[in-house]
């Protein structure tokens, strides 16, 4: 079996395998090309990019061959821990086809995402753009008097275009049964309900934890002999995901069948972030749990479950 490592960016990938690398531009006729060369049967490892490593990574899934889109932050520390000295894209290269070939028994091989699911998930990621450049817009340009009457009008833009890709996402989700029973846990709107069926649509969790782990809002151990550390979140998972989650929590707590349980936690010591994560976890649970037994959200089985 051999390992490649493939280092992408919007003009070229540079592909390690067996310590040689090559270098072809990213498009997709150098990258069939290049599939062509490979066996069948290879392991192929590339960081995850904005869309740039999705040619390479569905045309060697349709080849046959295990791909792995790796978070960039695994494959630095990997690089940290192996002391690579320098960066550059071939050492990168080098890097992935290294990682892969010791780690492709203990990490999640990459399955492509229907092109319905890229394009949802591509709508809710461009409206949180939009929504995180409102309030940097207003506080950097809010002060300057001469550009008010402009300011305003880039907002009303914004607005309207984010108002324009709810509607799209509607749209697409019209029907939906998951996303409309996902929707029945209080505190979930319809973005946070849409996050979560395109991810469900998408994954194939074994459980409500593994789920929460793909948020990265497990707890990760620190202990070390008889000491036992504090437990934190991994924060290894989706960035978006796990901010919609807790934003969903913020929401939730206000109702009378989450409150109770948020209550509970503070009275137990946690603080309110560390309280408000516990609910975000839960309704990832909960959401799983929906969606894979087809069931809606029960607020007698929540409380049960936490008493």
């Amino acid at each position: 079996m051999k390992f490649y490592g493939v280092d992408v960016s919007k003009e070229k990938l540079d592909i390690a395998c067996e310590g040689s690398v090559m270098c072809v531009e990213n498009n997709e006729k150098a990258i069939k090309s290049l599939v062509k060369t490979m066996p069948a049967d290879a392991c192929v490892a590339m960081e995850a990019t904005n869309a740039y490593h999705l040619p390479m990574a569905d045309l060697c899934f349709a080849a046959g061959m295990r791909v792995y889109v790796v978070n960039p932050r695994v494959t630095r520390h990997y690089r940290e821990v192996m002391s690579l000295r320098g960066h550059t894209d071939k050492m990168d290269a080098k890097a992935l086809s290294r990682f892969v070939e010791r780690e492709h028994k203990d990490i999640r091989a990459y399955t492509p995402k229907s092109a319905e699911t890229r394009r949802l998930q591509t709508l809710i990621r461009r409206r949180s753009k939009l929504v995180r450049v409102k309030p940097q817009l207003s506080q950097s340009l809010g002060q300057v008097k001469e550009l008010k009457s402009d300011l305003r009008v880039v907002m009303e833009k914004i607005e309207g275009m984010i108002a324009k890709i709810e509607l799209l996402i509607e749209k697409q989700l019209e029907g939906n049964t998951g996303r409309q029973r996902i929707a029945t846990i209080k505190g979930v709107g319809p973005v946070v309900s849409a996050a979560l069926v395109a991810d469900l649509d998408n994954g194939h969790f074994r459980s409500g934890d593994s789920f929460v782990a793909f948020y990265g809002l497990d707890l990760k151990p620190n202990d070390s002999g008889k000491s036992t550390g504090r437990r934190k979140l991994s924060k290894q998972g989706d960035r978006l995901g796990r901010t919609l989650l807790y934003n969903a929590a913020m929401a939730a707590v206000k109702s009378e069948e989450w409150k109770p349980i948020y209550e509970r936690h503070i009275a137990r010591g946690l603080t309110k972030i560390q309280a408000l994560v516990v609910i975000a976890r839960k309704i990832a649970e909960t959401a799983w749990s929906i969606y894979t037994h087809g069931t809606e959200f029960d607020s007698a089985r929540i409380q049960a479950c936490r008493a």
